[in-house]
């Protein structure tokens, strides 16, 4: 009987690893590195002045760095993408279901880390007229946010003409995602407000973190970030 089971486990895993072969091969996305309209720019006082503070908690951790990167298109407006650093992610909630996101997706298998790449990052991307007002700024949240859901779903926002800095975002989601505060907004029973000097998004940095992928596989997956920031200066 044992002999019996050992040998259907066996053939699982052969067809397990052979369908994760197939997917890891098979190209879903051939992704553009070269974006017309844009110049790329490196202005460390521009990205000090408009980078977010965020404001978190012991639960939900903190981010460790941030790094931006800043186009110019076409028409003079500067694109800025502040990319925030968490160490890892990781549900701490009690149950089943995120004891199986610990132990295949954040961590034990790390199916996060082998689709992605090392570590979490979260963006926001402010976008500024000539005259350096702010046009947009766009963030992403959690939708239907549920902490014992396996995963969590992104929700993409815009914010448009009615923000003003200090810019800042709360964290509310144990895969650090974002919900926009005003500067009326006062932190709760063990939140903290942190605001991180940027440093510029080298390129050397870039291809570390596995930022874009040329070609996109089921098993290898972009990062979150805008098209643009693919053209660099350092």
């Amino acid at each position: 009987m044992k002999k019996i089971v050992g040998g259907v486990i066996a053939i699982l895993l052969i067809l397990l690893f052979g369908f994760m072969m197939y997917i890891s091969h098979k190209v879903i996305r051939i992704n553009d590195m070269d974006i017309p309209d844009f110049q790329p720019l490196k202005d460390d006082t521009l990205a000090e002045k408009y980078c977010p503070y965020i404001i978190s908690n012991y639960e939900y951790e903190y981010p460790g760095a941030v790094y931006y990167r800043i186009s110019i298109d076409s028409n003079g407006n500067k694109h800025i993408a502040y990319h925030f650093f968490w160490e890892k992610e990781v549900n701490k909630n009690k149950g089943l279901v995120p004891w199986l996101t610990r132990n295949i997706y954040t961590g034990g298998i790390k199916l996060q880390e082998i689709m992605f790449g090392k570590h979490d990052i979260e963006v926001i991307g402010v976008v500024l007229d000539k005259n350096y007002n702010i046009k947009k700024v766009i963030y992403e949240s959690p939708e239907h946010y549920n902490p014992y859901d396996f995963i969590v779903k992104h929700k993409t926002n815009e914010l448009a003409d009615t923000v003003h800095t200090p810019l800042r975002f709360k964290v509310v989601s144990w895969n650090h995602l974002f919900e926009f505060v005003d500067n009326n907004y006062n932190l709760k029973k063990g939140e903290i407000e942190l605001y991180s000097k940027p440093q510029y998004f080298t390129k050397k940095l870039w291809d570390e973190f596995s930022m874009c992928k040329k070609e996109e596989t089921a098993l290898q997956r972009n990062r979150a970030h805008y098209a643009w920031e693919r053209e660099y200066t350092d």
